[in-house]
């Protein structure tokens, strides 16, 4: 079989693999611009290497960003997201700039301020960092991603004023290609075409097929809690997302999980659901190019068996 055929986005398609669970969970989101080519792993870049150790300590991912062409060559910008305490709708976000040669010991301190800031050597009042959209187009770590993100970036029109469109580095979940990082809200998609991307960016699009669509939300902690999130998309809309939301494992055994989510209204309204989650197959992970059973992990698929208020 040809490498072609075994694409792994064209095997999560072909198996329908649910992408929920999948967005991972971070205490905060760097972004910086760091010109092409990259490196398979973005923290091993030369520019950001020396901040690794920083960012796995402090839970905090790192997301490259293909430079504008209207970007200094001196300067980097940097976007900093950080979780706030308590309940999480989304994360609070400052904008700087930086000296070329000062990228990795700014993105130590950020990740060292869990995105917050409070460090010397940058540029900008960081009070607000505006809406992102980035889309996976790092070819170096996955085809899927290098060709279809790609495609996909390149053809996205304008998303409205104030959000910010970029190529980035890997998001995870190179099986779900084309897939995309919204930001302040933490969400995380699969699947996507144009029509989908801009259809969940300006929260236009059918909610029954958004969450066929929904991999989680960064802000919340696991992901059984992430797959009873969705079961919230599902009932209560896009709104949803602009409640505050806290989740937390109860019990967990023999593949299922008792999750109970909290949330709180824009307008104080206090809501809670207890959601039963379980594993319903263990999927390999390809490599892209390679044959299922050659591959090095598998992963959990989640299904959501009751979600109920409490």
């Amino acid at each position: 079989m040809s490498p072609q055929a075994l694409r792994c986005s064209g095997f999560a398609r072909s198996e329908d693999l649910d992408p929920v669970g999948s967005a991972g969970s971070y205490r905060g989101v760097v972004l910086v611009e760091i010109p092409l080519p990259w490196p398979g792993e973005i923290t091993e870049h030369p520019a950001l290497a020396p901040a690794a150790p920083a960012l796995e300590e402090a839970n905090v991912r790192l997301q490259g960003l293909v430079p504008y062409g209207h970007s200094p060559p001196d300067r980097r910008r940097l976007v900093s997201f950080s979780r706030p305490a308590g309940p999480f709708d989304r994360y609070e976000g400052r904008a700087w700039t930086v000296s070329d040669d000062q990228v990795a010991e700014a993105v130590a301190a950020l990740a060292a301020s869990g995105g917050s800031g409070g460090t010397g050597g940058l540029e900008g009042d960081g009070t607000d960092a505006g809406r992102h959209v980035l889309v996976c187009t790092h070819g170096r770590r996955d085809a899927c991603c290098g060709t279809l993100g790609t495609r996909l970036a390149q053809s996205l029109p304008g998303l409205g004023a104030g959000v910010h469109v970029w190529r980035t580095s890997h998001t995870g979940g190179h099986r779900f290609a084309p897939t995309a990082l919204l930001l302040p809200e933490g969400t995380m998609w699969a699947y996507l075409d144009l029509d989908r991307l801009v259809g969940i960016s300006d929260r236009t699009l059918d909610i029954d097929e958004a969450v066929r669509l929904y991999r989680g939300c960064t802000g919340l902690d696991g992901p059984e809690v992430q797959a009873a999130d969705r079961e919230g998309l599902r009932a209560m809309g896009w709104s949803w997302l602009d409640h505050r939301r806290r989740g937390e494992v109860l019990e967990s055994a023999g593949g299922l999980t008792r999750v109970r989510l909290d949330a709180e209204a824009p307008d104080g309204r206090r809501l809670a659901f207890e959601a039963t989650v379980e594993v319903v197959r263990l999927v390999p992970v390809p490599d892209c190019g390679k044959p299922p059973e050659e591959a090095p992990k598998s992963a959990p698929e989640l299904r959501v068996s009751g979600f109920a208020a409490a």
